[in-house]
């Protein structure tokens, strides 16, 4: 009996020690976890600052070249297109600044007032040289019943949308592409984009969606 109760008390330290070494395993690589994501974070946060500086630059010489009186319609579209691509890249690096917050699940979609059907034509425009030199159609049209302004967070609706275009011309080696927007229940707005490419095959739709998956 002496034996046996000493198998197990002997049993019963040794399993409360693997139990203890195990959670303080857990508890190191919890926090190291935290650490590094901590560190990348702040690391993009940094990085992101850096680059909104000499972008500022980039926007303000736009700027004062918009303000000559001396362009030409062409030239004056063409820099209208340049100022529409870097507002978006200022977008997305705020984006990046909102790192950390998206990941804290705090990210709070901001309300703006803007115009939908603008909205649709600059990120169209942006795509039209490229469609072009492929031979393609790019399309775009807003429906009668859309407002002329609506509130929402168009930074976050100019890069899904621009993202659905730039697959849309990438995609398509033919025919062309159409952006059109509607409406769809009360108080909401429908982008629908639709290419001639080859779309998507049915066993490749789920893993899409997945992070770093492509089809």
């Amino acid at each position: 009996v002496l034996l046996v109760v000493g198998a197990l008390l002997y049993w019963a330290v040794s399993l409360k020690t693997k139990v203890r070494r195990q959670t303080h395993e857990a508890l190191r690589l919890r926090d190291r976890a935290e650490e590094a994501s901590r560190l990348k974070s702040e690391f993009l946060a940094n990085m992101s600052h850096e680059i909104r500086t000499p972008l500022h630059g980039v926007l303000g010489m736009q700027r004062l070249a918009l303000d000559s009186a001396d362009l030409s319609v062409e030239d004056r579209r063409y820099l209208e297109m340049a100022q529409e691509s870097a507002q978006s890249l200022l977008g997305l690096l705020n984006d990046i600044l909102d790192f950390s917050k998206i990941e804290a699940n705090k990210l709070e979609l901001a309300s703006i007032v803007y115009d939908p059907r603008h909205l649709v034509e600059s990120v169209c425009s942006l795509f039209v040289p490229v469609a072009e030199q492929k031979g393609l159609r790019l399309d775009w049209e807003a429906g009668e019943s859309i407002p002329a302004w609506v509130s929402g967070d168009d930074v976050r609706v100019r890069q899904i949308l621009m993202n659905l275009v730039s697959n849309a011309v990438k995609f398509s080696v033919q025919g062309g592409v159409r952006v059109d927007l509607g409406g769809g229940k009360p108080g909401e707005l429908v982008f629908s984009v639709a290419d001639t490419g080859p779309g998507v095959p049915a066993e490749a739709r789920e893993r899409i969606f997945e992070p770093f998956r492509q089809a």
